[in-house]
């Protein structure tokens, strides 16, 4: 996998890959505005997400296993994810 171009606007893409027939797709985040305004059509719409499953914390490796070997089996159906602490109060984003 390849992520983002943080570094440089060239990727580089090795000889294995090619073999192997591999194909690269790209896709752009788009700007503030607009994550500002999916963000808002998200809230007046009251889109969520589809969750898969929910992790508790950080701390236990074996659980955050189970969702790579989810994600690896393509067992889920919408997010797997970490919860990392309890929400208390509306996003800060």
């Amino acid at each position: 996998m390849q992520y983002g171009m943080t570094l440089s606007p060239k990727m580089t893409w090795n000889m294995g890959a090619v073999l192997k027939n591999l194909e690269l797709r790209g896709s752009t985040m788009g700007s503030r505005k607009e994550f500002a305004d999916m963000v808002q059509f998200a809230r007046e719409k009251k889109v969520k997400p589809v969750i898969s499953r929910v992790v508790s914390g950080i701390d236990d490796l074996e659980q955050l296993e189970t969702l790579w070997q989810d994600m690896k089996a393509g067992r889920q159906f919408g997010k797997l994810c970490v919860e990392i602490s309890k929400e208390t109060g509306p996003s800060k984003l």
